[in-house]
């Protein structure tokens, strides 16, 4: 790292990914610290400095101090992938660790206990928090979780027909035993005895609910805008893909319609865009946290659709980063959905529906999370923006900053607010809108990310 950017990070102040201490007053600190950091979204930690960014130097012999950290990364366990750096701001000797974030299924312990960064400070996880971790972090994964009380008695033979006849695999189950299938797409093990996995019995099974009790959809339809009168409803307890052909239909059904004619065609249009619902509801299912008792709810109102899932945003994925990029949290479940036509897995999605919700003249969906639910609202008000399809679709703003990229090639979020004078959260926004749609691509990472014109 270069002197400017650690100046900038330590101006910063402590976050999530940046820890700051004057000096190395005890190794387990320290220990605690990386280990926080790798667990969450890896990190900077600074020797020399206030917690609120003053510079005071390391005024211990500098070789000495970097074995100590060295000492309490090995401490962890596993030890973190770490590099140590040493530099001199304001004629003061600073040390710099910085830490690489676990791997996708992996975690560290310092002392037998798991350490995480929430906000800016290094907390231990224990209990409920322990467990919540190790499952986000998919190390206690429902995909990979094993259900003894599953037989292949009671799995449906034409259900998995089906899904190989989508796959052009029609021969596969004359050659091969239902035993074969399930371990050749690591559905089940046998090391000995036949093990299924949890996942199996939701997607192939002759009565999912008697095992998966929780993986439901309750479906109602208020009238007006308030949660309290029912006009119907309905209870969807079946495997996922007839699930999810069940609550797009019940959602169809019970919406709006007008007919308009192209060329010599009737066409019956929604007061919502087909594809937005069912990749509302798709998603609701492929996402959805399977160890969690709450169901999906999918709620009608006169003006608006909602659908809540348990489940929040898997950890490791910022908000600012969702609907860039693809993040599975079940991904057995994904991989066959998107083998049967109903996932794309490219983190398209959202973009997606945002256009098609414009292209209808409605507003964009609105994403709300919480720490334990996802809910997407649809509205069917009418709403003035337009699909981001090229420049001139982009916002004063944005088009404000793709000049000023032009001009000076690269711009920071805190560049982005002061030449359109909007708020720091306004100008991420803006500009995680113009990533979305491949007009800006994002370089670097923490305090020292930038961006650019994407070519």
């Amino acid at each position: 790292m270069d002197v400017k950017q650690i100046k900038e990070i330590i101006s910063g102040g402590e976050t999530q990914e940046v820890e700051l201490k004057e000096s190395f007053h005890s190794g387990q600190d320290i220990s605690k610290a990386v280990c926080s950091l790798a667990n969450t979204l890896g990190g900077i930690l600074i020797l020399g400095t206030t917690n609120k960014g003053k510079i005071v130097g390391v005024t211990e012999n500098l070789d000495k101090v970097q074995q100590k950290i060295a000492n309490s990364n090995q401490a962890i366990t596993p030890a973190p992938l770490s590099c140590i750096e040493t530099h001199k701001i304001e004629s003061k000797n600073i040390i710099v660790t910085i830490v690489q974030r676990a791997s996708e299924g992996s975690y560290y312990t310092f002392q037998g206990a798991i350490y995480v960064r929430i906000g800016s400070t290094t907390k231990c996880l224990e209990g409920h928090t322990h467990l919540e971790f190790l499952r986000n972090r998919q190390i206690l994964s429902f995909d990979e979780s094993y259900d003894s009380l599953i037989k292949i008695t009671d799995l449906d033979e034409e259900k998995i027909k089906n899904y190989l006849k989508s796959r052009k695999q029609e021969n596969y189950i004359v050659e091969h035993s239902i035993k074969d299938f399930l371990i050749s797409n690591r559905l089940a093990s046998n090391n000995g005895q036949l093990k299924i996995k949890s996942p199996t019995v939701l997607l192939f099974g002759k009565n999912p609910s008697h095992f998966q009790p929780q993986a439901e959809i309750k479906l109602v339809q208020f009238l007006g805008l308030e949660p309290v009168k029912i006009i119907a409803h309905k209870l969807i307890q079946d495997d996922l893909v007839n699930s999810i052909e069940q609550a797009i239909g019940f959602v169809k059904s019970h919406l709006n319609k007008r007919i308009e004619i192209k060329g010599s065609k009737r066409e019956e249009v929604y007061e919502y865009p087909g594809e937005v619902i069912r990749e509302a509801i798709v998603n609701a299912i492929a996402h959805r946290d399977y160890f969690s008792k709450d169901s999906i709810q999918i709620y009608l109102f006169d003006n608006r659709l909602e659908i809540t899932n348990p489940g929040s945003l898997p950890k490791g994925l910022p908000k600012e980063l969702f609907g860039t990029i693809s993040v599975q949290r079940n991904p057995i479940i994904y991989r066959f959905l998107r083998d049967l036509g109903y996932v794309e897995g490219l983190g398209t999605g959202i973009p997606r529906m945002k256009n098609a919700m414009r292209s209808s003249g409605l507003k964009d969906p609105d994403f709300k999370f919480t720490e334990t639910f996802f809910r997407i609202v649809l509205y069917n008000r009418k709403s003035s923006k337009k699909p981001i399809e090229s420049t001139d679709d982009l916002n004063k703003r944005q088009k404000q900053a793709i000049a000023y990229l032009k001009k000076h090639k690269s711009i920071k979020s805190k560049t982005y607010a002061q030449i359109t004078n909007v708020s720091n959260a306004t100008a991420v926004k803006e500009i995680n809108e113009m990533i979305q749609f491949k007009y800006l691509k994002k370089i670097g990472v923490y305090r020292g990310a930038y961006y650019i014109l994407k070519k």
